[in-house]
């Protein structure tokens, strides 16, 4: 369970790198939840938003849900991916 969760948390950091690199370079955030967080304030929303997820990832590491955690980490390795490819694209047209 340890090395899930620190992929997670790794994940986390990833994921808030390339999204405010994104935002950075004129992207926008596309998860409506997200959204929602950032209308307090870009950063700070994103934030928000990472204490939310890792609040779920402790609360699986408490319980000893790997599964739900193992598959968060798909998704968030999906989502980094996405926001390489973003970046990418942006720097690109540069």
């Amino acid at each position: 369970m340890s090395r899930t969760l620190f992929v997670f948390f790794l994940l986390q950091i990833a994921d808030l790198a390339t999204t405010l690199v994104t935002l950075n370079l004129g992207g926008a955030e596309k998860n409506p939840l997200i959204q929602v967080f950032m209308s307090i304030g870009p950063v700070k929303g994103i934030i928000y938003a990472k204490i939310v997820v890792l609040l779920f990832a402790i609360g699986c590491s408490i319980s000893r849900k790997r599964k739900p955690l193992h598959w968060a980490n798909v998704v968030f390795a999906g989502i980094v991916v996405w926001n390489l490819v973003v970046i990418t694209a942006m720097l690109s047209k540069r």
